[in-house]
């Protein structure tokens, strides 16, 4: 078995553990000082926007070092992706800047603020629902089929498609991304009285998008990893 040990699997986990038991915590203790885990001052929210563009970066990078047609294509997907996620999360800046939002727009929007995912109607599908789903769907998939590729060794066979492939152990990530309001919900079921700090309620969608942001956070290092120098061959990448 050949996995892609390009960062160790037990800070994959750790790192996952860590938000989640951490979301948790500062529900029961108020560790972030009471400053909401999904408004621009929180940690989740910071460092989900972090991962972003630390992946967004790496993927530039990445692009500038692929030959391949198909892979710069891909690249490129996966750069805007980030690109729009991280915009998207910040509000293009507004988080952080506090500019200015024209009277119209303000009225389209759920929360007055200059994004594409919180306007009403069909634009919330087509700008925040459609791609979450997708994502969250992505995640899962690139997961299983990294799981696999590790278990199998040599596959596939195409060397390109060996590096595009993310590790295993994301599927960890991406699993972790899809359950974040399952404690909830069998709380609910279970319990009589839901304690406080087991409602997460919108921290949940936060929670979950730190989780997606993590897995394309490793999977943007692992393809860094797998585009240096040492790891490509010359017959490979001309593929």
């Amino acid at each position: 078995m050949k996995e892609k040990l390009n960062f160790s699997p037990w800070f994959v986990y750790g790192v996952t553990l860590f938000f989640w038991v951490y979301t948790y915590l500062d529900k029961a203790r108020s560790l972030s000082g009471g400053v909401h885990l999904y408004r621009e001052y929180g940690l989740v929210e910071n460092a989900t926007n972090l991962m972003l563009l630390l992946a967004f970066l790496l993927y530039l990078l990445c692009l500038k070092k692929a030959e391949s047609l198909w892979e710069k294509g891909w690249l490129l997907i996966l750069a805007a992706g980030s690109f729009y996620f991280l915009g998207e999360e910040t509000s293009w800046g507004y988080h952080y800047f506090h500019y200015g939002v024209d009277d119209s727009w303000r009225t389209l929007n759920d929360q007055k603020e200059p994004n594409l995912h919180n306007l009403k109607g069909i634009w919330e599908i087509l700008f925040d629902k459609l791609p979450r789903q997708l994502l969250s769907i992505g995640t899962v998939i690139g997961g299983l089929l990294g799981l696999l590729a590790d278990l199998k060794g040599n596959w596939p066979k195409n060397p390109m498609l060996q590096r595009l492939i993310p590790s295993g152990h994301t599927l960890f990530v991406a699993v972790s991304a899809n359950l974040v309001a399952v404690p909830e919900k069998i709380g609910e079921h279970l319990l009589s009285e839901m304690p406080t700090w087991l409602k997460l309620g919108n921290d949940a969608g936060e929670l979950k998008e730190c989780f997606l942001a993590l897995f394309i956070l490793f999977y943007a290092y692992g393809l860094f990893c797998q585009f240096s120098p040492s790891r490509i061959k010359p017959s490979a990448a001309k593929e």
